[in-house]
């Protein structure tokens, strides 16, 4: 339950937390009176974040029925990625060599998600950590609010994949290739790196998702 008189992007975050989380399931229709009563809140603030969300693409909305979790969708997915391995190599290439804070950031975060078993970050949180780090910094904020739009829609998928049998192994590893060449101040390479690492995983993760329907 959420303690204090929630703010709006709180409930938001709530939800898409449990959209992520698995608590509210790829294709669960909501109960709203469940939902408030379980977060503590009326259903106005509710029905207005999750009306927020509708927009953003993380829920569905059908006028009579109510919100729904939206169903995976693989082709949903690949054009999720088709936008951002254009916009995430645009926001580094704004964004320049990143700060040494930055990048012991990008380390630390690489090194979690190596670590064994449940000790570690979770593969899907880290891409999407990874992505949130590198455009933190981006001067343009509306670009940098539509990657991280984008690569929280993408995350689910990211979590099915590797919850069907997707190796994280070999993601993780090509994310510490980039990370070296942005240590090193090559810039040009990693948004090259990028456009090659979500064209290859892409692929891999649809299939895992296409196989496993």
């Amino acid at each position: 339950m959420i303690q204090r008189k929630p703010l709006r992007d709180e409930i938001q975050k709530e939800i898409v937390a449990r959209i992520h989380d698995g608590r509210l399931a790829a294709g669960q229709r909501i109960n709203e009176t469940h939902l408030s009563a379980d977060l503590g809140i009326s259903r106005t603030p509710l029905r207005e974040a999750m009306l927020t969300l509708a927009a953003a693409g993380f829920l569905d909305s059908d006028m009579g029925k109510g919100f729904g979790v939206p169903a995976l969708d693989p082709t949903e997915f690949v054009d999720i990625q088709a936008l951002l391995v254009r916009l995430v190599p645009l926001t580094i290439s704004l964004t320049g060599a990143p700060a040494p804070g930055r990048v012991m950031e990008l380390g630390n975060l690489l090194n979690r998600a190596r670590l064994p078993g449940g000790q570690g970050l979770a593969p899907a949180e880290a891409l999407f950590r990874w992505s949130w780090l590198l455009a933190e910094d981006c001067p343009n904020r509306l670009l940098r609010a539509e990657v991280l739009r984008f690569e929280g829609l993408a995350r689910r998928y990211w979590q099915a994949a590797f919850d069907r049998g997707l190796d994280a192994g070999p993601v993780l590893q090509s994310l510490a290739g980039i990370y070296e060449m942005l240590r090193t101040r090559k810039t040009k390479e990693a948004q090259e790196a990028w456009v090659d690492h979500i064209g290859r995983f892409t692929g891999q993760a649809r299939s895992v998702l296409v196989g496993s329907d």
